[in-house]
């Protein structure tokens, strides 16, 4: 009877144990800061003249129909943001054995859409409603009556976002200026260096067409590691999944 007891105890406990694992890694994008209409239901008066609130959480990236098939988002699934025009200065180091592309490649641009602070960050081409409906009105909302973007300074996101009573957002304020930031758009090296290609995978990171991406590392529909990240960096762990140290 007490062995019986003792492995119930046990089993409740391992159940207990995977469901708190399973919400600290499998959050929802619903309420977090990819959740545009969130902030904009939350946030103080400003923040409702900076961007449309569309009424919908992922209308802000994607749309079920009449996509963007422009070839800068090539890969990016349904895409729901505007193209635009951008030159970028892509990282590069003289021990690097693999480069950049540049422009970096359509799953990274979608990412950059928002965060080079180029667009504005409701830019889309295809609104709730009938036909594209860019102008609204949006379940009973009108537009906005400014269109901020991700960078800093006045009548930008930063104007609020760094820090005190916003959020500080600046460190995703990465601009057109890549070089400062760890490369993207470039084929996974091969060499003694790094942890080969499956391993990798096998630690829950992504390649795609076998080049490190933006959502290599990051998961933009789960919040559970901040920021967006696919696994801890707890003892550099996400960096070692890569690179042999």
């Amino acid at each position: 009877m007490q062995r019986k007891l003792r492995m119930t105890v046990l089993i409740l406990v391992v159940l207990i144990l995977f469901m708190i694992t399973v919400w600290a890694y499998g959050a929802t994008i619903v309420g977090s800061k990819h959740d545009l209409k969130h902030a904009y239901d939350v946030g103080s008066g400003l923040m409702k003249q900076t961007l449309n609130n569309y009424g919908e959480v992922c209308v802000y990236c994607h749309t079920p129909h009449a996509a963007n098939t422009n070839s800068m988002y090539s890969g990016a699934p349904l895409w729901n943001r505007s193209a635009y025009t951008a030159t970028y200065t892509v990282y590069g180091s003289p021990t690097m054995q693999t480069s950049p592309s540049n422009p970096p490649s359509g799953v990274s641009r979608a990412c950059l859409s928002c965060h080079d602070g180029v667009l504005a960050a409701d830019a889309i081409i295809n609104a709730p409603g009938a036909g594209y409906n860019t102008g609204g009105p949006w379940y009973g909302q009108n537009a906005a009556s400014f269109h901020y973007q991700m960078k800093e300074g006045a009548n930008n996101c930063g104007e609020c976002h760094t820090g005190g009573a916003s959020h500080d957002s600046r460190a995703t304020y990465l601009g057109t200026d890549l070089s400062k930031d760890h490369p993207i758009s470039m084929t996974y090296p091969s060499s003694s260096q790094f942890n080969v290609a499956s391993t990798v995978e096998g630690g829950g990171l992504k390649f795609y067409s076998g080049k490190v991406e933006c959502p290599s590392c990051h998961n933009v529909h789960d919040p559970g590691v901040s920021p967006f990240l696919r696994k801890s960096n707890s003892g550099s762990a996400l960096c070692l999944t890569c690179h042999i140290k």
